[in-house]
């Protein structure tokens, strides 16, 4: 059973850990992976871990987190869903997904916004499942990959 809740400073290496291997694994899939680029992520990850890991929800089974998510600021955005790939398709997301939700409903928000690669089909068909369409689709700059890269945005009316 997944146990979603809020991240602790003990997570901060296991947040990291999980969003880079989780990031690698989608990216490298539809993009070259460019000298460098791996220990950048990988640095990025632990700096946010270590920075905002109290606006985190880490999702666990025994005791082991295998997922997080995160609003990095106190809105209806969620800027962040990461699951190791050896255990994606197994509830994890979903369930810290659904959390993220219910926090921006309880909120007060009305829509709950999330946006991701155009080409991460596997993260969009999860979105759409849990209530989200896709709104705009186009162009945006990527910090992470440092150059524009093709992104979907989508929305869900919160109930």
């Amino acid at each position: 059973m997944v146990v979603v809740r809020r991240a602790i400073e003990a997570d901060i290496a296991a947040i990291a850990a999980v969003g880079a291997r989780a990031w690698a694994s989608n990216v490298f899939s539809f993009e070259p992976e460019l000298p460098g680029m791996r220990m950048h992520v990988e640095k990025a990850f632990r700096a946010f871990a270590e920075t905002s890991y109290g606006n985190v929800l880490v999702g666990e089974m025994d005791k082991v987190v295998l997922g997080w998510g995160a609003r990095e600021e106190d809105n209806d955005y969620i800027s962040d869903l990461w699951v190791d790939p050896v255990v994606q398709g197994q509830g994890i997301g979903s369930a810290i997904l659904r959390t993220l939700m219910a926090n921006i409903r309880d909120a007060g928000y009305l829509r709950a916004r999330i946006s991701t690669h155009a080409r991460n089909v596997k993260a969009i068909r999860l979105y759409e499942r849990e209530g989200f369409t896709v709104i705009e689709q186009g162009p945006e700059w990527s910090t992470s990959l440092e150059r524009e890269m093709d992104k979907v945005k989508m929305l869900a009316e919160l109930r």
